[in-house]
C-alpha cells in the first residue's frame, strides 16, 4: 500500500503543481463537494469518467498529453484521474486562501483521522476507499490534495 501511495502522490504532484498555481482559492463547500465527487468516480468496478461528467465536470483539453484533468464551471478545485478505466485514483487539487481552510476541512472528520506521517500525509479508509489528504503548496500559496483510490479487492 505504501508504494501505491507514493505513486499516487508523484502522479498528483507532477500534474498538479503547474495547474494549482493557476487556480483561484476554493471555498470549503467546493472542496467537500469535489472530494465527494471523487468517491462517485472511483467505484469498485473501476474509474468512472461518466460519473464526473454527470456531476458537471468537464474534461480539460491538455494539448495532446495523457493527463486526465477535469474542471467544474461552478467550482474552483480541479480533479485529476490516473486512468480512464480500471483501478486508479481520483485526486482533488485545491488552492487555499490560507492553511486554516485545510484545518477546517480536517476538523469535519472529528477525531477519526490518524496523525499525519513524516511527509504530512494523512492516510485512512472511507467507505472502503483508501484516502490520503495532504496540505501542499507553500505558506504564501497554500493548497491541498485529496487522493481517493478505487476500493481494494478483499481477499
Amino acid at each position: 500500500m505504501r508504494n501505491y501511495w507514493t505513486l499516487a502522490a508523484i502522479f498528483s504532484v507532477a500534474v498538479a503543481t503547474p495547474a494549482s498555481a493557476q487556480l483561484k482559492p476554493a471555498s470549503l463547500p467546493e472542496i467537500f463537494e469535489s472530494y465527494n465527487d471523487c468517491f462517485s468516480a472511483t467505484p469498485a468496478s473501476g474509474i468512472a469518467l461518466e460519473a464526473l461528467e454527470n456531476l458537471g465536470w468537464v474534461r480539460a483539453d491538455t494539448d495532446g498529453s495523457d493527463s486526465i484533468i477535469f474542471g467544474h464551471k461552478d467550482r474552483k478545485p480541479l480533479i485529476m484521474l490516473s486512468a480512464e478505466k480500471g483501478t486508479g485514483v481520483c485526486v482533488v487539487i485545491a488552492k487555499l486562501k490560507d492553511e486554516k481552510v485545510f484545518e477546517s476541512f480536517l476538523s469535519a472528520f472529528g477525531e477519526k483521522l490518524p496523525k499525519p506521517d513524516k511527509e504530512g500525509n494523512i492516510s485512512f479508509s472511507a467507505e472502503g476507499h483508501p484516502v490520503q489528504l495532504a496540505l501542499t503548496g507553500s505558506k504564501e500559496a497554500p493548497a491541498m490534495r485529496a487522493i481517493i483510490m478505487t476500493p481494494k479487492e478483499k481477499n
